[in-house]
């Protein structure tokens, strides 16, 4: 990722592209719908780190936890399966869509996923 690039706007652009998406400010932040239901997040650590947090499956979440320090297991919804993302260059941004997309997947109705 080039540094000078604004990793939301980019996150938001992606997310945005899927059919019957929309952003919605929720306890002060961006999260990511397809109809009511929510399957992303965006955030920021403490220091300014910007994250992102998006749907899962448990197993899947502890599978990908465990390939390093660009992902972590966020507060709350952590324990559903989400997965969170650190949005520093660390992932590159070819997983972030694989992630993103599968969150969205796994949320949208059958009719926008044909």
């Amino acid at each position: 990722m080039d540094p000078t690039e604004d990793p939301l706007a980019r996150l938001r652009a992606l997310v945005l592209s899927l059919p019957g998406t929309h952003e919605e400010l929720t306890w002060g932040h961006p999260t990511f719908r397809v109809g009511a239901k929510m399957f992303g997040a965006a955030g920021a650590a403490p220091g300014g780190e910007v994250t992102m947090s998006c749907k899962c499956t448990k197993d899947l979440q502890a599978e990908i936890l465990a390939r390093g320090p660009g992902y972590f297991r966020p507060d709350y919804v952590g324990v559903h399966g989400w997965l969170g993302i650190r949005l520093d260059g660390t992932v590159p941004w070819s997983e972030i869509e694989e992630h993103v997309r599968r969150a969205w997947a796994l949320t949208a109705p059958k009719r926008l996923q044909r």
